[in-house]
């Protein structure tokens, strides 16, 4: 009942044109500073990004990321060259190798996932099938 006033009356303003003349109206908001952190937290954080610095974690999660990625193209490569020229053996020893590639990065993963401050940033293991068939539905 509540949400359903409320409604209401924000509704009745928008059609009378309350939130016509707000500050920054048509601009993007400005998400930069996290309210709820400290404020040497809060330094720290400014000074990392403004040096185009990282925390480790965060750049580790953005490599494994990249190795994944760079194993759908080869993946993708392989299959362009081999499978058209008949090459079966081929073709099943890269799709080997890229199962292998993704324990390895697994393994990666699990590291990765004992190093990030809190279980909300843990990153879950690639399954190797459901990766092969994502490489290959990836364009």
């Amino acid at each position: 009942m509540f949400k359903r006033i409320v409604d209401e009356k924000i509704n009745r303003a928008m059609e009378s044109g309350e939130f016509d003349n707000l500050p920054g109206k048509g601009k993007p908001l400005k998400l930069d500073d996290n309210p709820h952190e400290s404020e040497a937290l809060r330094a720290a954080h400014h000074l990392l990004k403004n040096n185009d610095f990282t925390l480790p974690w965060i750049e580790t999660w953005n490599e494994i990321e990249a190795e994944r990625h760079r194993l759908h193209r080869e993946l993708r490569a392989a299959r362009d060259r081999f499978v058209p020229a008949g090459r079966k053996g081929a073709w099943e020893l890269a799709q080997a190798d890229f199962t292998g590639q993704v324990h390895a990065l697994n393994r990666r993963i699990l590291g990765y996932n004992l190093s990030v401050p809190s279980d909300v940033f843990q990153k879950p293991l690639y399954h190797p099938e459901a990766e092969l068939r994502a490489a290959l539905q990836d364009e």
